[in-house]
């Protein structure tokens, strides 16, 4: 508006038919920009605490809604099982507030309709991020939130990883349930991240089709490579109940004993109730049988524990020399991180194999699974 006021004073000072003509257009030009409104004022903010060598410490995403000019914001971000970290934010702008109760009125010609434009829809998943190199991106499952997930793009397609596990940090998955609604830990090849069941579900609502790889590797060894189609993840109300479809059924999550993974509620052994009686889910009631009768085993983590005879949200057991069977149970009564690669009964009539993978992840595509690489290893490092 300075720049206009001046313009309208040289253009009087030279008072011309031409310099009217223009006089005018200006005129409309300024009242076309004073009709913009102001929608929303904020900001994200992505923290990431390490310590001097470059261990987490803590790393989370949240959004200041604020009308105010400047301001002091404090976030705590809390922990289980150890002291909280807090952030506080000072700000200032020279962006003016937006007037909610007033409008402006504005006389003379109605100013010429500019283009309509539209704002970039923001990526949900890993195939509508913008880099299409590998690594950690940002994306908005429901829209507005953001997360920041290891996205791993291949010629056919891309990977959206929601889960993974590895020994390159240290996080524990042994949290109250409640905490498994959003994402936690550290997203990364090797790391341990979780993306939320929240985050799941909305991925589930968006009206594409997801299949879902599962890869378990021993130390640098890859295992196996289990693959689902329709991969859904129910609301908060439904107990974040897991739906999909198994490429080779009566393994993994479609392994049975009196029941599945798949059609199963998220549960951790706290809330854990069905389908069967907890004292029959080897994941809480498993005896070694072959070491004394050490147990009933110790429940870890939250999952969809149909079957009871899996659980990627184990405790973890470094791998030793691509040997990854459970050989410290009677000490730590703790299964590790399992899923079932074999049909019937494990040794001892039990529905749990006692072999803890030490790099998983859980990741989503889009693409046909006809050109998934079933010996690609590159994720076991």
């Amino acid at each position: 508006l300075v720049v206009y006021k001046y313009c309208i004073r040289k253009i009087e000072e030279n008072n011309t038919d031409q310099l009217k003509q223009y006089k005018r257009d200006i005129e409309r030009r300024c009242r076309l920009i004073a009709h913009v409104k102001i929608l929303t004022i904020g900001f994200n903010v992505s923290l990431k605490l390490t310590t001097v060598d470059g261990g987490v410490i803590d790393q989370y995403n949240f959004r200041v809604d604020t009308t105010d000019s400047q301001g002091i914001y404090v976030y705590t971000s809390l922990r289980p099982g150890t002291l909280a970290t807090t952030i506080s934010i000072a700000w200032a702008t020279n962006i003016p507030p937006p007037n909610l109760s007033t409008t402006t009125e504005f006389t003379g010609t109605t100013p010429t309709p500019g283009p309509t434009t539209t704002a970039p829809k923001l990526p949900a998943d890993c195939d509508e991020v913008e880099d299409k190199t590998s690594g950690i991106q940002t994306i908005y499952p429901d829209g507005s939130s953001p997360v920041n997930v290891y996205c791993d793009q291949k010629t056919s397609g891309a990977y959206t990883v929601i889960q993974s596990r590895g020994t390159t940090t240290n996080i524990t998955f042994d949290i109250p349930y409640a905490n498994y609604s959003d994402w936690f830990g550290e997203s990364g090849i090797g790391k341990n991240f979780w993306m939320g069941l929240d985050n799941m579900n909305a991925l589930s609502k968006n009206g594409k089709s997801y299949s879902l790889q599962i890869d378990l590797c021993c130390g640098t060894e890859l295992r196996a490579k289990q693959i689902y189609h329709n991969f859904k993840v129910d609301t908060k109300t439904n107990q974040y109940k897991l739906t999909a479809i198994a490429d080779l059924p009566g393994i993994g999550l479609d392994y049975t004993s009196t029941a599945k993974d798949i059609g199963a509620p998220f549960a951790t052994q706290l809330t854990y109730s069905l389908p069967k009686a907890k004292s029959e889910c080897d994941q809480f009631e498993f005896y070694d049988d072959d070491n004394g009768g050490a147990g009933p085993s110790v429940g870890y983590g939250g999952w969809w524990y149909g079957s009871c005879g899996n659980n990627l949200n184990g405790f973890m057991y470094p791998s030793t020399n691509l040997d990854c069977s459970v050989k410290k149970f009677d000490s730590t009564l703790l299964l590790g991180i399992n899923m079932r690669i074999t049909n019937g009964q494990a040794h001892g009539g039990y529905d749990v194999e006692l072999v803890s993978y030490d790099r998983v992840r859980m990741a989503l595509f889009t693409f046909d699974s006809l050109n998934v690489d079933k010996t690609d290893s590159s994720f076991c490092g």
